[in-house]
């Protein structure tokens, strides 16, 4: 079952993992691929595809979710197959302040739109970033996926400096801010058990930065080893400011939009 999961599993889908492992003449993951992309070894991996009795963590499991792509009722199968149990349910994100109206707009965006709440969790998401962030259908928090998962480290180009350093700042001023938060204090604990994200995170300390406006560049889906530059675009939403709205743009649209903004500046001088 587990094997049939991998076998089904298009390589190409994964952001990143032409430019990691290159191309190959099969078209489904390998049992080192797998325990590669979620940071398990591969003996751990192995174990649960012959369905050897181990004391598999849920940290392994849902990172097998994740990379091999299993629906909810998958992940549950995957749960009970492996350690005889459910598994715990994806904690809540109170979606209170998604309206039907804010719900329309992020989902009419063309571009990846999601909203965020002060501790980093995700209660709305459209299309666009589903596909380009497929952790999101996880339920999944954008720091401890950022600065924890080796997926992150496969799709995000110059990992540390563009993505870690800046995200891990902006995670420290926020629990600065606001040290009561007890989701942010349970998001910074557990990036904190990542000796990379731990390290990054008490280096980087308390410097002011925000997303708004940031070019990094991202490897997309069933693109192969090419690299894209997006932008972020940060906003607060006025009626609570805890949730922000977060798009990411192509840099080339971007430079379009701005390169035609000088030339009609021009043309009316």
């Amino acid at each position: 079952m587990v094997r049939q999961w991998r076998e089904r599993v298009d390589p190409e889908g994964l952001p990143g993992f032409t430019a990691r492992f290159g191309r190959r003449p099969h078209q489904t993951l390998t049992q080192d691929e797998v325990s590669r992309l979620t940071g398990f070894s591969a003996r751990w991996y192995s174990n649960l595809e012959r369905g050897v009795k181990t004391p598999f963590s849920d940290d392994f499991l849902d990172s097998i979710a994740r990379v091999l792509q299993l629906s909810e009722d998958e992940r549950h199968t995957l749960y009970t197959y492996s350690v005889k149990r459910p598994p715990v349910p994806v904690p809540g994100v109170d979606a209170s302040i998604i309206d039907p109206a804010l719900a329309k707009f992020i989902h009419m965006q063309p571009y990846p739109c999601y909203v965020s709440d002060q501790g980093w969790d995700v209660p709305i998401y459209n299309a666009a970033a589903g596909a380009q962030w497929r952790w999101m259908s996880h339920g999944t928090n954008v720091m401890l996926w950022a600065l924890t998962q080796p997926e992150a480290r496969l799709q995000l180009i110059d990992w540390e400096r563009s993505w870690a350093i800046p995200m891990a700042a902006q995670l420290h001023l926020a629990l600065h801010n606001n040290p009561e938060h007890e989701r942010l204090r349970e998001v910074v604990r557990l990036v904190c058990e990542n000796e990379d994200a731990k390290r990054i995170y008490w280096e980087e300390g308390l410097r002011r930065v925000h997303p708004d406006g940031s070019r990094r560049r991202v490897y997309l889906p069933h693109h192969h080893d090419r690299e894209f530059e997006v932008v972020f675009l940060a906003f607060p939403l006025l009626r609570d400011p805890s949730y922000r709205l977060m798009t990411v743009v192509p840099a080339d649209e971007c430079d379009r939009v701005s390169e035609a903004g000088a030339d009609l500046f021009e043309q009316a001088a």
